[in-house]
């Protein structure tokens, strides 16, 4: 599925080394670990941090270290991401299609991401009804994404994370207060950005411009973005600042209508 190392693992973790424990929250073992077949078996430090053994006189690197080490930076990537805990650890395989036709292809392009990345070149609008899953598949591309490449990502909602995490800044008493520059520039410049429930911001000047500029940023810095909305961007966008804003996206991301029965009453 993943792009694969068959030299260094095996196909029963194909070929990435680590473990996914779909269990893991009844049995209380770790999330990931490192396969035990290719892994495991060539431990020589009983798994014990920092991973490294003694060889002769000279203490080396452990043939499990670099595993390990990638996952605990997964996890610490992952548990800061901002995916709801509904959404955790969903894989691929969690998105059912059925026979909606605008869902499998959905999935497809969500499929092409996760195991062609990072030489994919356009991100993903998903539009549609509510219900439709459209966070799910996105927090499903995100959570591939860096579990298997431990490429840095977060989830925003807009509304609810975005603009009043900034507003936040404007406020003497806040701890955030005068940090509006650093969480632009950290949305802005992150490797991974889902936007979730992208509304239209009508509202406020302030909030359309501040909107464009974090989707001009991602832009001219080429990060890869994936956004959710219950409005088709060609006729929700087209006025929002003198159109700047869909024709950033345009370029950026590949629009994708996802409509039809609400997934969560028939999944």
């Amino acid at each position: 599925m993943i792009k694969k190392n068959r030299e260094q693992f095996c196909s029963y973790c194909e070929y990435s080394g680590i473990i996914f424990n779909p269990s893991f929250e009844l049995t209380g073992d770790s999330v990931l670990s490192p396969c035990p077949k290719c892994v495991g078996a060539k431990c020589k430090c009983g798994a014990e941090e920092p991973y490294y053994y003694f060889e002769g006189e000279n203490i080396v690197p452990c043939p499990c270290r670099d595993t390990r080490m990638k996952i605990g930076r997964v996890l610490d990537i992952y548990y800061s991401s901002g995916i709801d805990k509904k959404f955790r650890w969903k894989n691929i395989s969690d998105f059912k299609v059925g026979n909606n036709r605008l869902a499998a292809e959905a999935h497809k392009a969500a499929y092409e991401i996760i195991t062609k990345f990072p030489d994919v070149k356009k991100g993903l609008f998903l539009w549609g009804n509510p219900g439709t899953g459209k966070t799910l598949l996105s927090t499903i591309i995100l959570t591939e994404l860096i579990r298997h490449y431990a490429v840095p990502g977060k989830l925003i909602k807009i509304s609810r994370n975005f603009f009043s995490l900034l507003r936040s800044t404007f406020s003497e008493s806040s701890k955030l207060y005068g940090q509006s520059g650093a969480i632009e520039k950290e949305f802005a410049n992150i490797d991974v950005l889902v936007i979730d429930d992208f509304g239209v911001q009508r509202d406020s000047s302030w909030e359309q411009e501040t909107l464009y500029n974090l989707i001009d940023a991602r832009y001219e810095g080429e990060k890869f973005t994936i956004i959710t909305s219950n409005n088709n961007p060609e006729k929700a966008l087209k006025e929002l600042s003198e159109g700047r804003i869909l024709s950033r996206l345009r370029e950026m991301c590949r629009i994708l209508e996802l409509s039809g029965e609400d997934y969560r009453e028939n999944k």
